[in-house]
């Protein structure tokens, strides 16, 4: 008897939906880049607790007749491909003529669709059909998914919680906004609007929508092209970055893509204004003839092969380099006016001289809150100098007597000469400090003189909703502030001085990049090296010799006095005998 036998449609759908149904926003994406390729001017999706519950997409496109409404649930049923050569030369975002058939295996769909006067309405619940009739007539098409992985539990069970699949969702409309700015793009979760364009095709406007107006401000515009590409878009100033390469979106012929060639090419555009590990914000949009690419290398469709791929990171890399430098890279510090407190006029400056004159004009309770700033400091310290002192020290007694180049301290000893990096070592000092205030902490906080409004992407915003208690466990007082902003209150007096918003920034940035697995002790860990390195002093900064024996004196009670919390060395040393070997006074 035969064992190998041809497995039912239903069966293979079902297999086929591993690979396009992934979790909610698999739907959504594949519904709304039908949509797209229905030539819709307006898309609405409206969601019931984040997809999880019910998935609704409306659009205005050229809709289908009844007999393609049923074959659109058939398998490699497509309308956007027929020959092989059309492989090779696909404009559409779709054409394998998978995802219908493989949502309906795994969901209950309904689709309500029009062409010619004629409505529609199809029912179908895990692969079945349950209705085929005709409706009310509306221009376009509304498909309803809900009961998703009702016949696939362990698929169910693995989808994530509320926010993080609303965030996924987000996130890929967001940048299916971007590409396309002139479709009218309207996201809705349990009757709440989280992205609403105008699609009068105006990029920067929709890069507004999702990340603001401040970030918006620091965009620059660029366009260039070769004989095979065009680009266009927009690229941030080099003081607006992030830690997650999420932010380059880059779309090719509309269709959004993540190739990690590409991203490089652009962070690369970058080097020499930026930290290696921080990532601009991108929007690059490449148009090319459809034979040059090659979109069907990967299921989810989201990577492709490029024909003269170096010509086109040539011109990405030199068109990015020339915005930038034609641009005054110089930071801008702006004075936001405070109209709600009585010290709307007032400058914030915590440096100890300027504070001292400018508080009088000020009533006593504003006083106290910015000496209060001055000081922080101070008791948290005193608890932690109290437990070093118990350190052993690691480094013998040294004695320094200049510095080269702004940046080694030498110092000597009766053993020998030592070279110190003056940032490594400031940096493993206050590595160990803010482990410690981690690992430790109290419940002593400041009130902000200025609460700290941070606002951001609506994805972001929910990854941060999703993971509030662990800002709130770092007695941070955090508060929604409007739409997709918060508010920061107050904070751990142990936060270094003047660096409040670029920590709370960092712990934003951490949650965010790590989302579902994120781990308490690793991210303790990154945070205390983050702000090591922000708050200690750079190379090239030339300090006194007081200055370096504080160093000095710290360095030696570290735990691990001999490596910054990156590796690198802190401390290098020249015995007496190898000295005098090399100038060839010793044998």
């Amino acid at each position: 008897m035969s064992k190998i036998k041809v497995m039912d449609e239903l069966l293979s759908n079902q297999i086929a939906a591993g690979e396009v149904v992934e979790r909610c926003v698999s739907i959504v994406k594949e519904l709304v880049e039908n949509s797209i390729d229905a030539k819709s001017s307006e898309i609405k999706i409206y969601l019931k607790e984040a997809g999880l519950r019910e998935i609704k997409i409306i659009d205005n496109g050229i809709g289908m007749d009844k007999n393609d409404a049923l074959l659109a649930f058939e398998r490699h049923a497509t309308s956007k491909l027929y020959t092989k050569d059309d492989l090779f030369n696909i404009n559409s975002l779709g054409f394998r003529g998978e995802a219908l058939p493989s949502i309906a295996s795994v969901s209950e769909v309904e689709l309500k669709t029009c062409q010619e006067n004629i409505g529609t309405l199809i029912h179908i619940k895990g692969g079945k059909i349950l209705e085929n009739k005709e409706c009310e007539a509306r221009v376009g098409t509304t498909i309803t998914v809900t009961n998703l992985f009702y016949n696939t539990p362990a698929r169910l069970k693995h989808l994530g919680n509320y926010y993080t699949e609303l965030a996924h969702i987000t996130d890929y409309i967001n940048k299916i906004a971007l590409s396309y700015p002139n479709i009218k793009i309207t996201l809705n979760n349990d009757e709440k609007e989280l992205l609403n364009t105008d699609g009068k095709g105006n990029l920067l406007k929709v890069i507004n929508s999702i990340y603001g107006t401040e970030i918006t401000k620091k965009m620059i515009k660029v366009s260039s092209s070769n004989d095979d590409y065009k680009i266009e878009g927009y690229i941030s100033m080099p003081e607006v970055n992030r830690a997650s390469r999420n932010y380059m979106t880059t779309i090719v012929n509309g269709r959004v893509i993540k190739n990690i060639i590409l991203n490089k090419c652009i962070n690369d555009a970058y080097s020499s204004y930026k930290e290696d590990t921080r990532y601009p914000i991108v929007v690059l949009l490449i148009n090319t003839d459809p034979s040059l690419i090659d979109v069907n290398i990967h299921p989810s469709k989201q990577d492709i092969k490029f024909s003269n791929f170096e010509e086109l990171k040539q011109l990405i890399n030199n068109t990015i380099k020339d915005a930038i430098k034609d641009k005054l890279l110089i930071p801008k510090i702006e004075i936001k006016e405070e109209t709600e407190e009585k010290y709307e006029n007032y400058t914030l400056n915590l440096e100890r001289d300027i504070i001292k004159e400018e508080t009088n004009n000020y009533n006593n309770e504003y006083k106290e809150k910015i000496e209060n700033l001055i000081n922080f400091n101070n008791k948290e310290e005193d608890k932690y100098i109290e437990e070093i002192k118990e350190e052993k020290n690691k480094l013998p007694e040294l004695y320094p007597v200049g510095l080269v180049h702004g940046t080694y301290i030498i110092c000597e000893n009766e053993k020998g000469m030592y070279l110190i990096d003056q940032h490594a070592a400031q940096e493993r000092i206050n590595y160990e400090k803010y482990s410690y205030f981690l690992s430790h902490p109290s419940n002593n906080t400041i009130d902000m003189v200025v609460p700290i409004i941070i606002e951001l992407p609506s994805n972001e915003y929910l990854i941060i909703k999703n993971n509030i208690d662990i800002i709130k466990n770092l007695n941070i007082e955090i508060e929604e502030f409007g739409t997709n902003s918060y508010r920061i209150t107050s904070h751990p007096t142990w936060f270094p001085k003047n660096k409040g918003e670029q920590v709370v920034r960092n712990i934003f940035e951490q949650i965010i990049k790590e989302e579902n697995n994120f781990n308490l002790a690793k991210f303790n860990d990154h945070l205390a090296a983050t702000m090591a390195c922000k708050a200690s002093i750079k190379g090239n900064t030339r300090i006194t010799i007081e200055d370096m024996e504080s160093i000095l004196n710290q360095l030696r009670v570290c735990k691990n006095p001999f490596n910054c919390p990156h590796g690198r060395p802190t401390i290098i040393e020249f015995t007496t005998y190898e000295l005098e070997k090399m100038f060839k006074r010793s044998i």
